[in-house]
């Protein structure tokens, strides 16, 4: 019996052994895939790409946190930072513009806009949203009852502030979260293809001759069916279609690449807007205010998600500049990179990732190699190469121990700094007797570097 228990045990086992060796394979296969592709940093010092577009981080979005300037009482805070793009909604219903058709009133807007003036940046208007008195079904952001009333209230405030005002370089933003504020739909009605195409000439036929740029959706995520509705609806209604924006929350970094990679995939079928300029006009790691926006987790992130980003989309938005007002004791509120002027409008994390990403200055190096949580930026500043080398990981627990190898350098003395960000610095001097010089940096979870090289003289 005992023998005949032990055959059939063993049959059994040759039965479920492939089964078995496939689950050991996949175990070992979501194994490597948690590991990720390890960095492997190669820099060319004499591989220059042009200069350093810096303004792909420099633009910021306020959300519509209390109906008043909130700004310029921080503008000093945020000249330091070099903004190029600063992004208002609610500008027609937080700031009292639409009094009756044909008579407008700009002076609460006016000065938002002075606010943004003020930092050095450059306005992002957000056109939205209808007030009550406007929409058909007597509700905020509601489709207009007129359409004329709404083309003559776009058309006068493209006027205002490119023509009268004379602001150079403003970007017109249809909308801010269409699919979300006024339940407007790609296919069916309320419909945003007639709201662009309104919009759009309105802009257009309000800014003249003037340099502006407009475009939309501005959707909650990037959505496939409705970039393909304004591509379209841009192409058959000839219309200006200047750049496409989308919004971008996730603490896996990884998806916004995804988002890049859909995007370039759809724009094969659409090829007159193979070039066109792609935003991000609202990122963070999460969409609901959360305790990292004022740690240390969310500069990380930010930091990430610029190396990640640079040189496949144009623009990318940091939300929000300055958080609401809150009665909250345990947190700062929010998604600020500033507290409320209530609070002081102190600096945060994020605040201090925008500088550190600032130090990179001049032209912007080839390099590769860069892995799955592990990425990086260099530039030739003057004498000295600068690279951002930050490690990333959503769940703060990957270390890595990660290669950096400078090609075609004068044999010589240098000087490498390596500086942590909100952490110490150390300096070493080595010597280049080859034309390459290699080190090895360890690098804990959620922590990033720059590295400086220099000659000594």
């Amino acid at each position: 019996m005992a023998k005949r228990h032990s055959l059939k045990s063993t049959l059994l086992l040759l039965l479920l052994l492939p089964f078995l060796l496939l689950a050991l394979k996949r175990i070992i296969d979501i194994r490597k895939g948690a590991a990720g592709v390890p960095a492997f940093i190669v820099i060319d010092t004499r591989g220059s790409q042009g200069p350093v577009n810096t303004a792909f981080w420099q633009n910021f979005s306020q959300g519509g946190e209390e109906p008043r300037d909130m700004v310029g009482p921080v503008s000093s805070q945020v000249r330091s930072l070099r903004p190029q793009l600063i992004r208002v909604d609610h500008i027609f219903d937080y700031y009292n513009v639409f009094q009756s058709p044909g008579s407008y009133n700009f002076n609460e807007l006016d000065t938002v806009i002075n606010g943004i003036l003020q930092t050095g940046a450059k306005p992002m208007l957000s056109l939205s949203y209808t007030t009550p008195q406007m929409a058909q079904n007597g509700q905020n952001a509601g489709e207009p009852k007129n359409w004329a009333d709404w083309y003559d209230l776009v058309r006068a405030t493209a006027k205002r502030y490119s023509i009268d005002k004379n602001i150079s370089g403003i970007y017109y933003e249809i909308w801010n979260e269409p699919d979300l504020f006024g339940s407007w739909h790609y296919a069916k009605n309320p419909n945003y293809s007639t709201l662009y195409v309104q919009s759009a000439r309105a802009v257009t036929e309000g800014a003249g001759n003037t340099f502006f740029k407009v475009g939309g959706p501005s959707t909650t995520a990037l959505y496939s069916n409705w970039l393909k509705s304004i591509f379209t609806t841009a192409q058959n209604n000839n219309v200006r279609l200047d750049f496409i924006s989308w919004h971008k929350y996730s603490k896996n970094i990884g998806e916004f690449e995804k988002d890049y990679l859909k995007l370039n995939e759809l724009l094969t079928s659409y090829p007159r807007f193979s070039r066109i300029e792609k935003i991000i006009t609202e990122s963070g790691p999460n969409s609901e205010p959360d305790a990292i926006y004022d740690n240390h987790y969310s500069a990380v992130h930010l930091i990430s998600l610029v190396t990640k980003m640079y040189g496949k989309i144009s623009r990318l938005f940091t939300f929000e500049l300055v958080d609401g007002p809150s009665s909250r004791s345990d947190l700062s509120t929010g998604w600020g990179i500033l507290t409320h002027p209530s609070k002081g409008g102190q600096p945060k994390p994020r605040y201090q990732a925008l500088q550190f990403l600032n130090q990179l200055q001049g032209q912007k190096l080839y390099h590769s190699g860069d892995g799955t949580n592990v990425s990086s930026l260099s530039v030739q500043n003057g004498s000295v190469t600068q690279t951002i080398l930050v490690n990333f990981d959503p769940q703060g627990v990957h270390t890595e121990t990660v290669p950096v190898n400078y090609r075609h350098l004068s044999s010589g003395k240098y000087r490498l700094t390596v500086n942590t960000f909100s952490g110490p610095s150390r300096t070493k001097n080595v010597t280049v007797t080859t034309d390459t010089l290699s080190e090895i940096l360890f690098l804990e979870p959620n922590t990033a570097v720059l590295l400086e090289l220099s000659p000594i003289y």
